[in-house]
């Protein structure tokens, strides 16, 4: 599979940024500080800063350079919000983190789930379901649907540690984009089963189709998340006119 340089950039810094090393507020090194540092063409420099000003880390400002403007420890109280993998989201929100395989089997999509998924019918898929523990409380399942081909070998092991460091060190893929769905659901039966719910009758839904590096759909996920726990941040940009 092809290396994808921005990508190295874009996770670096992100990296950075959330760890403090490029504080907020701060600028970062100049493009051809960054250059020189990830030794790749401007052009990757700039993709890769263009990926962190869409998803909120930074903004560009004509004459100055590229600002921070994410403050991690404004976001320290935010929930899972898909790319991130859930032993991530622990180390970050120091919880001790459990995951519980609930199902995994191999599938072909028909045209229901094809219709649902968004993959090809006829497409072998492999159908997982994890329920996931913060502490001692039940917090959330992901019910996950992978394109075989793309994704094989998964394990109960896996599925039960994390399948994004089995995908990135295993096998050496390199995780692109998720497109979501945000909604807020009546909790159902299964929920009420794997879900510390408490006095809540409804949970956040999160419906995410995942792609790798070369644009190819490798994940259809969808994640039922306790409200208390819950929380999602999106930064908007406003259209420049004129």
């Amino acid at each position: 599979m092809p290396k994808s340089v921005f990508q190295d950039i874009y996770r670096a810094l992100k990296g950075n940024i959330e760890d403090g090393t490029f504080a907020y507020q701060s600028f970062l090194p100049s493009e051809a500080e960054l250059t020189a540092r990830f030794e790749c063409s401007r052009s990757s420099v700039r993709r890769a800063l263009r990926m962190l000003a869409e998803d909120g880390y930074v903004q560009s400002q004509q004459g100055k350079g590229v600002r921070v403007i994410r403050n991690p420890a404004l976001h320290d109280i935010s929930g899972y919000n898909g790319l991130e993998t859930f032993n991530e989201l622990a180390a970050r929100l120091r919880f001790t983190p459990h995951t519980d395989a609930v199902l995994l089997e191999e599938l072909i999509a028909d045209d229901q789930l094809a219709e649902m998924t968004g993959f090809a019918v006829g497409s072998n898929l492999t159908h997982i379901m994890r329920a996931r523990s913060a502490d001692d409380m039940r917090i959330s399942t992901d019910e996950s649907f992978y394109l075989s081909e793309e994704v094989p070998g998964l394990t109960l092991e896996i599925i039960s540690d994390s399948v994004y460091a089995y995908l990135e060190g295993e096998l050496g893929m390199k995780i692109g984009t998720s497109k979501r769905t945000i909604t807020v659901e009546a909790a159902t039966e299964s929920d009420y089963k794997y879900i510390d719910l408490g006095e809540f009758n409804a949970v956040g839904v999160m419906r995410s189709h995942t792609f790798d590096a070369d644009g190819v759909m490798i994940e259809y996920t969808v994640s039922r998340q306790r409200p208390g726990f819950f929380a999602y941040h999106e930064t908007a940009l406003r259209r420049q006119v004129g």
